[in-house]
């Protein structure tokens, strides 16, 4: 299980680091231009950030059977 966390958060992370470059890059583009850039992006801006949110939740799913496993342990 432990794998299947690191994998997770490794998905989000490269996810996350997607979304910032788009960033950084939107605002490095001259003023004029930003706000094209902006509304062409945002569809997958937010897909990405679903799909971040999404591992995120599969994290903390993975993360609750591995403390319920462990409280059972503790009960035997």
């Amino acid at each position: 299980m432990i794998e299947d966390i690191n994998l997770k958060n490794a998905e989000a992370s490269a996810i996350l680091t997607m979304v910032l470059d788009e960033i950084q890059g939107i605002y490095s583009i001259k003023e004029n231009n930003r706000n094209y850039e902006l509304n062409r992006l945002k569809d997958s801006l937010i897909m990405s950030l679903y799909m971040m949110n999404e591992r995120l939740q599969e994290v903390n799913k993975i993360a609750g059977l591995i403390m319920e496993a462990d409280a059972k342990k503790g009960e035997s």
